[in-house]
């Protein structure tokens, strides 16, 4: 699959060091002596994970939000960003060094963005580590933290919408994911109905169909969760052509509802038949 980078990872791990004061609570595992409110929960709290980019957009920015699970604090904290790649360079992406949950607040976004780094990556897959290097509380106070929902993912593309042209013949999707979460999967019709469903009891991997006689248009591919472990669920689907060609897509869900209640659209597939012998597969990401 050229001109795509199925997935940039934007992988936000915690490292959190912070101030101490007279009950030497330096870490999760050694917290002395603290009061309830004490421990300060960290981590995201937005649903933007898995978001499709294109590099050279003139708005492709996404916005996450790191919050604390407590009241508001008295005094600011103060957030260290990093950033490394897999590919051994951070070129095109954009992002605050320093975010700060001004005292009295309980949340702050995070804006990250790319731009066109000048390399075709073709099928090659870019890792972007964010990394929070240090939260500060700016005082003589006694808190320590502990990590929430710690990563997020976009997908970043040098060229979209994603479009190969194949064979005629049925195109299989298969949803596999980590943890110990129960997704479903649906294939949708253009017009919105549900043409297919995979819902066998805590089945790994579900898949659905786009038969060979499906006519053209654009079809929805979502996950029904029916039971969640976490509050993150990695995902990971094949699309699987009928020359037998396999592309894969890597994305994140955040923040799902179970038993049905949230239905998730992780991506569309438009069908356009060119000829007897050749059929159009356009994909775009959610």
């Amino acid at each position: 699959m050229k001109n795509i980078k199925y997935l940039a990872l934007l992988l936000f791990s915690i490292t959190l060091l912070v101030s101490c004061g007279q009950d030497n609570a330096d870490s999760v595992t050694n917290p002395g002596t603290l009061n309830p409110t004490s421990e300060i929960n960290l981590g995201f709290t937005d649903d933007n994970g898995g978001q499709l980019v294109l590099e050279t957009a003139d708005e492709n920015a996404i916005t996450f939000t790191i919050s604390l699970s407590t009241n508001a604090l008295p005094v600011a904290t103060e957030i260290t960003l990093g950033a490394s790649s897999s590919d051994g360079t951070t070129d095109g992406t954009s992002f605050p060094e320093t975010v700060t949950i001004p005292a009295g607040e309980t949340s702050v976004d995070v804006v990250v963005s790319f731009t066109d780094d000048g390399v075709a990556e073709g099928t090659d897959v870019e890792t972007v580590t964010i990394e929070i290097l240090d939260a500060d509380f700016g005082g003589d106070f006694d808190y320590y933290l502990t990590p929430g929902d710690i990563t997020r993912t976009i997908d970043v593309t040098d060229s979209l919408p994603f479009s190969v042209i194949t064979i005629p013949g049925n195109v299989d999707i298969t949803l596999s994911w980590g943890g110990f979460s129960d997704l479903d999967l649906a294939l949708l019709s253009p017009t919105g109905a549900v043409l297919q469903t995979s819902i066998a009891f805590d089945q790994d991997p579900e898949t659905v169909t786009l038969l060979s006689s499906a006519a053209d248009g654009t079809y929805t591919i979502e996950c029904w969760p029916w039971a969640v472990a976490s509050s993150s669920v990695p995902w990971y689907i094949e699309m699987n052509l009928p020359n037998n060609d396999v592309y894969p897509f890597f994305g994140e869900l955040l923040n799902l509802g179970g038993f049905w209640s949230d239905f998730r659209t992780m991506m569309t597939i438009t069908k356009e038949t060119l000829g007897p012998d050749e059929v159009k597969y356009t994909v775009v990401q959610f």
